[in-house]
């Protein structure tokens, strides 16, 4: 296996900075060429006639809410031998519609050899990301009433321009909820620090908030509409289906800000059990955790709009949730380390 790098196109700190791939690629012999990042497709050409290319894909099925060619990179869809996803419905979708099973359901990797070490716990919880939707916003509220922490990323601070425009101050006027990211600005206590700062803190956390849904807002949803099949895809499963009333409907829910659930495996449950931080997760209609840990035995779920009184039973009974928390680190640690992402996806590639 030989790891593509040419064109790479994402940050430092991105959680793929941290996979160190390359200290295991002497796992993988076969002969192909592996990009674990998005890339600047147009240098594939510059790779000889008849290479196997195998992509981890971390942009399914987000990649349908764009009209973006560069971003949907369809033209480039049959240059790839193999995919290795995050969205196994799109998996399933996307296999059954080309009739070849070319994508393989994953996980975000992460080197073992970069878990904190064990921490005395400073703070109740702690969630990061951005706040992107009504039930996330209250979320957020929840748990500043606790010892927390929020570590904000860019989705969160990326409002700010929009919020300052003359209109968007008008229309606020009649819609208060538009652009509610900008109302979580004042629960931030960190913003943007690298990952291994982070991941000290959630060691440091008793408590690791953590859901797996992508929120689809309306030019999104425009955008999967146009999308052919879409309706055939699980993960489009809770998306309104179109009538002749769309257009109007569309209008005034994209002022209201309204968004719809689509799952997306995200990265802190994984990273909570690297730092033996308890994963409390959302439950939702697709609970796409559950492929990856078990409920009430490696992590614990919260219903939707009762998150506080959840933190009180754990926080009252923390003791009894030491042996949960070990058994998500030994799982990590077994199953969900760059090592192990090489040994069961790549090493027997044919």
């Amino acid at each position: 296996m030989k790891l593509f790098t040419e064109g790479k196109k994402y940050p430092k700190e991105w959680l793929m900075s941290f996979t160190n791939m390359d200290k295991y690629t002497y796992l993988a012999p076969n002969d192909f060429v592996f990009i674990e990042v998005r890339a600047n497709f147009k240098v594939l050409k510059n790779l000889p006639p008849g290479t196997k290319i195998v992509y981890f894909e971390m942009e399914e099925p987000n990649r349908f809410f764009v009209s973006d060619p560069v971003f949907r990179r369809d033209q480039y869809e049959n240059d790839f031998y193999k995919f290795l996803v995050l969205c196994p419905y799109t998996a399933e979708w996307l296999n059954k519609k080309q009739g070849s099973v070319r994508r393989i359901p994953a996980f975000y990797p992460i080197d073992g050899e970069l878990a904190p070490q064990i921490m005395k716990k400073k703070f109740d919880i702690i969630y990061s990301g951005g706040i992107y939707s009504d039930w996330l916003f209250e979320d957020i509220k929840a748990i500043s009433k606790f010892n927390y922490k929020f570590i904000a990323h860019n989705g969160v601070l990326g409002y700010k321009w929009i919020s300052n425009l003359y209109l968007t101050k008008k229309l606020r006027q009649y819609f208060p909820k538009m652009h509610i990211a900008e109302g979580g600005r004042k629960y931030i206590t960190e913003s943007n620090i690298p990952h291994l700062e982070k991941w000290k803190i959630m060691a440091q956390t008793k408590i690791t908030l953590c859901q797996n849904l992508l929120q689809c807002d309306i030019p999104s949803l425009v955008n999967v509409y146009n999308t052919e099949g879409w309706q055939e895809n699980k993960a489009f499963s809770q998306l309104p289906r179109p009538n002749r009333w769309t257009p109007m409907t569309n209008f005034l829910n994209h002022l209201r800000g309204k968004v719809y659930m689509v799952p997306q495996l995200k990265t802190r449950a994984f990273e909570a059990a690297l730092c033996h931080s308890l994963i409390l997760c959302l439950r939702d209609p697709f609970n796409i955790i559950e492929r990856f840990f078990e409920p009430d035995k490696e992590f614990v779920y919260y219903e939707p709009g009762k998150l506080e009184e959840k933190i009180r039973e754990i926080l009252a009974n923390y003791d009894s949730y030491k042996p949960m928390i070990e058994r998500a680190h030994k799982k990590f640690m077994a199953e969900y380390t760059t090592k192990r992402f090489v040994e069961k996806f790549l090493k027997d590639m044919k």
